[in-house]
């Protein structure tokens, strides 16, 4: 009888989703502040971040750890929420799946004691029957929708009161609540929150002016929330990490560690992208050389070159025209020199472009250093755009260029 072909070896990095186990590392002081708020009633935190640092995964780790000490945490994702029963909803289910795995005898006497409207459906995940308010809510006024969300974190303290027990609540993208509730909404949860004395509260998210503006005085969340900054991972322990993996996939290393986040950094989960690409293109050959940084890059931007492509094409010249001038490298962005290479008018059109792509989180900025918020992107205007302006780089020029540090002057 023919054997089936072996199973093909497991990449040591994973993206996408929530990592967990081995695929998660570091974070040690996060997890420790974070789980020691999950686990004090009445406590408040606010953890803020840049996207792609690993935020989900690092709340999804702190729960998990805040289970394993019998604790009860949870996280709601508030994420494409556009009513407030949408939020109630997403609380409502997070809750009943953490209570339910915990205290199944209590599930029924939580969804009793919530004295709202809800209809059951089966998790496939769990098997537990899990609650959504009804349909209706979604277009019952604000008044009634508010008094819906009230309800139910409020019958989650009096539930943790009951039990005698620590319940921590994750609200993660938490500056939902203002996009479309307003500061009448920040005010409303302000409320709910102050009253609460056997629940936790951490919020998350990622869009940072807006949180900023949430937390700032005069507003609902004004020193409500202890702050708890989410930034990159030390690019040391990181390296010695990718290095680790790769060697314990059978991949020697050769250090490549190092070059990984110096080239995809500071962002973890970019690093973490190229070092999955570079234990693919090493694998088959079993070991780190001197292309495999190429050709992971290459690898990467076949996956994603359609949808940079259709990005690019939205822009205005204007914009494409300053992406040009960062993707090289350009340091002095506003002089002269730099208006006539990348044919650019004056420059107030360079700032006013400037701004527009750090709105929509193409460029960020540090001081007065202006760069790629993704590094693969800037790789691809790299390829395909520089060549208009006389510039020709190789997949390797390209690579060195990422791997060199930000100009300092701009």
């Amino acid at each position: 009888m023919k054997r089936p072909p072996p199973m093909p070896p497991v990449n040591p990095f994973r993206i996408g989703g929530v990592v967990s186990d081995a695929f998660f590392t570091n974070r040690a002081d996060e997890l420790r502040r974070l789980e020691k708020a999950l686990l004090s009633p009445g406590d408040k935190l606010l953890l803020f971040g840049p996207r792609r640092m690993g935020k989900s995964s690092t709340l999804d780790r702190a729960i998990a750890n805040v289970t394993a000490r019998k604790g009860v945490a949870f996280r709601a994702d508030l994420s494409g929420a556009t009513t407030v029963t949408d939020i109630a909803n997403r609380i409502l289910q997070a809750a009943s799946r953490a209570i339910g795995r915990r205290w199944q005898d209590v599930l029924g006497t939580f969804l009793k004691a919530l004295t709202l409207k809800v209809s059951l459906s089966l998790d496939p995940v769990t098997g537990l029957a899990l609650p959504s308010l009804s349909v209706e809510g979604r277009t019952d006024t604000l008044e009634d929708q508010r008094a819906s969300l009230a309800r139910v974190l409020d019958t989650i303290d009096r539930v943790a009161q009951q039990r005698k027990a620590r319940v921590g609540i994750v609200l993660d993208e938490f500056q939902t609540i203002a996009r479309f509730g307003g500061e009448g909404a920040e005010w409303h949860l302000r409320g709910i929150i102050e009253r609460h004395q056997h629940v936790a509260y951490v919020g998350a998210g990622s869009e940072l002016s807006l949180l900023a503006a949430m937390q700032g005085e005069g507003r609902a969340f004004y020193k409500l929330f202890r702050p708890l900054h989410l930034g990159p991972i030390d690019p040391e322990h990181l390296a010695r990490w990718i290095d680790d993996r790769l060697s314990a996939a059978g991949v020697p290393s050769g250090g490549i560690g190092a070059r990984v986040v110096a080239m995809a950094g500071p962002r973890t989960r970019d690093i973490v992208e190229l070092a999955r690409s570079v234990y693919d293109v090493a694998a088959p050959v079993g070991a780190v050389t001197d292309t495999t940084l190429d050709d992971a890059l290459r690898e990467l931007l076949g996956t994603y070159g359609e949808s940079f492509r259709r990005q690019w094409d939205d822009l205005p010249p204007s914009q494409q025209n300053v992406l040009r001038a960062v993707a090289v490298g350009e340091s002095k962005l506003y002089s002269r020199p730099s208006l006539l290479r990348f044919g650019l008018r004056s420059s107030a059109e360079v700032a006013q472009a400037v701004e527009w792509l750090e709105k929509r989180e193409i460029l960020t900025r540090s001081g007065k250093v202006v760069s790629f918020d993704n590094p693969l992107l800037q790789a691809w205007v790299a390829e395909h755009a520089l060549p208009d302006v006389g510039i020709i780089d190789s997949t390797h020029d390209i690579v060195q260029r990422l791997q060199a540090p930000p100009p300092k002057d701009q």
